[in-house]
């Protein structure tokens, strides 16, 4: 899955599409709390917020943090790999 739109340009479409995608999934995966990390580049997942609003508000003034194409804090597991890259078979 790409996700190159979440480093362009904050206002362009594929920025707000991805980002209400983004705020979708990180509802969805809130932590028993209630609460949902913010990926913000100044919060840094080390930041929770009980609504996807802060993390909205946040996202478009301070983009996302960096190299957060796999969001495993909202949910996901793993990596995300490039089109045109191999998984190692490395099982030491």
């Amino acid at each position: 899955m790409r996700r190159q739109w979440m480093y362009g340009d904050r206002v362009c479409a594929e920025f707000i599409t991805g980002m209400h995608n983004f705020l979708h999934v990180a509802e969805t995966s809130k932590r028993k709390d209630g609460f949902m990390c913010c990926p913000c580049s100044i919060c840094m997942n080390k930041y929770t917020y009980s609504s996807s609003d802060r993390l909205h508000e946040h996202l478009l003034r301070n983009g996302f943090m960096l190299g957060y194409y796999c969001w495993t804090k909202h949910g996901e597991r793993g990596v995300i790999m490039e089109e045109n890259e191999e998984e190692e078979d490395n099982d030491n």
